[in-house]
């Protein structure tokens, strides 16, 4: 059987942290990612968010990844940040060979997200890797291309996502809605400039 069949997962929209998703963040913690401090109680504030997802997958109750919308107040009232806080398990993350089906469990949160609010346009932004660079995120591109049906717009450049002028701060980007997306008209970098700026903590 596919791990990644859309016919074996259901999907639970969370507004306020709760006993089930606790024990979901406690499988997340348990393993030492170097993003893991992304995912702590003080970082990942359920109530900060217009609905936070995991999927899970149905026949056996893991969970299979997690995102949610995201607003605090740096985007306009009609942009928020798309899966934010992402987080693929171990069990599932993909190997080139079944990117595409993996990506199609992420477009599936994405897809029931959307359908819970009403935002004009949507940003999904991640951080180059340490040792990668923009190599993973071209990988990502491609295949979320795939699983959505082009539904993202790749931009160019990186968008500021924190309001600290390093590295960490300035993020590859796509995001939905291209009219919405030019009339915001958002602050960018080019690879150069972001190559002047300090790492970041």
């Amino acid at each position: 059987m596919n791990k990644y069949d859309l016919n074996n997962t259901h999907i639970i929209i969370y507004h306020k942290s709760c006993d089930e998703f606790e024990r979901v963040r406690n499988i997340c913690l348990s393993e030492n990612n170097w993003l893991r401090h992304n995912y702590t109680v003080e970082n990942l504030i359920l109530e900060q968010h217009s609905g936070y997802g995991v999927v899970y997958q149905t026949s056996t109750g893991k969970p299979m990844v997690m995102g949610g919308v995201f607003n605090d107040g740096r985007y306009p009232n009609n942009v928020a940040k798309m899966i934010n806080r992402l987080y693929t398990f171990p069990d599932f993350r993909m190997k080139f060979t079944d990117m595409a089906d993996g990506f199609r469990v992420t477009c599936s949160l994405i897809d029931k997200l959307i359908s819970i609010n009403n935002y004009e346009c949507y940003l999904i932004t991640m951080q180059n890797r340490p040792r990668l660079g923009k190599r993973w995120w071209d990988t990502w591109v491609k295949y979320m291309s795939i699983a959505s049906n082009d539904m993202w717009y790749t931009g160019s450049g990186y968008i500021q996502t924190c309001n600290h002028n390093v590295q960490k701060c300035w993020q590859n980007y796509v995001y939905t809605n291209d009219e919405a997306f030019k009339l915001w008209n958002p602050n960018l970098i080019t690879h150069t400039e972001w190559e002047s700026l300090p790492e970041g903590k």
